[in-house]
C-alpha cells in the first residue's frame, strides 16, 4: 500500500483530514445521515474527483485520507457539507439544533458541521501508512468497538476484502496497535 507520486498542495497530493460536527454533537450517525453523506461524496466526485485512501465516520467527527490532483480541496469540502445538510433538511431530518443561524445556513453548514476542518499534507510513505491506520483504528480508540472491523462506517472492511489494506489489519485492536506503532519510532 504505497503512495504514488507524492506532490505538494499546489499540485495536489495525499491529505489527511479531520472534520467535526458542530459543537462536537453526535450528528454524524444514523442511516439518514450516512445516506445523505455518501450521496454528497458521490456528487462531489463527479465535478471534483478525488480518491479515498481511508475514511471513518464517528458520531461527532470523521477522519479521512484523500488523493487530490489539484488545489480545490476547500471546494470539495464545502460541496460535501452543503449537499449533506440540504438533503437532510429536504427529508425533514434536520432537528431544531440544525436550523439555528441564518449565516450558517447560507454557507450550507446549518449547525450540522463545524465551519472548518483540519488538513495535513502527507509527506512520505510512513506518514501515509500511519494516517490510514489511524483512520481505521479510531473507533477502537474512542471505545465504540473492541476490533476496528466491527465498526460499520469505515473503509476498513471494504478495502480489506478488495486487498487494498493488508490482511493483518482485520485484527486492529488496542494491543495490536501498540505492537504496530512500536515499529514506527
Amino acid at each position: 500500500m504505497g503512495m504514488r507520486n507524492v506532490r505538494r498542495y499546489f499540485e495536489g497530493g495525499y491529505y489527511f483530514f479531520t472534520v467535526t460536527a458542530y459543537r462536537r454533537r453526535p450528528f454524524f450517525q444514523g442511516e439518514a445521515f450516512m445516506q445523505a453523506f455518501r450521496n454528497a461524496i458521490r456528487e462531489t466526485m463527479k465535478t471534483h474527483p478525488f480518491e479515498i485512501e481511508a475514511w471513518v465516520v464517528l458520531p461527532d467527527h470523521m477522519h479521512c485520507v484523500w488523493i487530490v490532483n489539484d488545489d480545490q480541496i476547500p471546494v470539495r469540502w464545502r460541496k460535501i457539507k452543503s449537499l449533506t445538510t440540504k438533503t437532510l433538511a429536504q427529508h425533514g431530518n434536520q432537528s431544531k439544533a440544525h436550523r439555528n443561524s441564518t449565516a450558517r445556513r447560507r454557507r450550507g453548514n446549518g449547525s450540522l458541521w463545524h465551519h472548518s476542518y483540519y488538513e495535513h499534507t502527507i509527506r512520505n510513505e510512513r506518514e501515509h501508512e500511519l494516517y490510514v491506520l489511524y483512520c481505521c483504528y479510531n473507533p477502537v480508540k474512542h471505545g465504540y468497538v473492541e476490533n476496528a472491523l466491527a465498526w460499520p462506517y469505515s473503509t476498513l472492511r471494504r478495502y480489506l476484502s478488495s486487498g487494498k489494506y493488508p490482511p493483518e489489519w482485520a485484527h486492529i485492536n488496542s494491543s495490536w496497535l501498540d505492537d504496530v506503532f512500536g515499529n514506527h519510532e
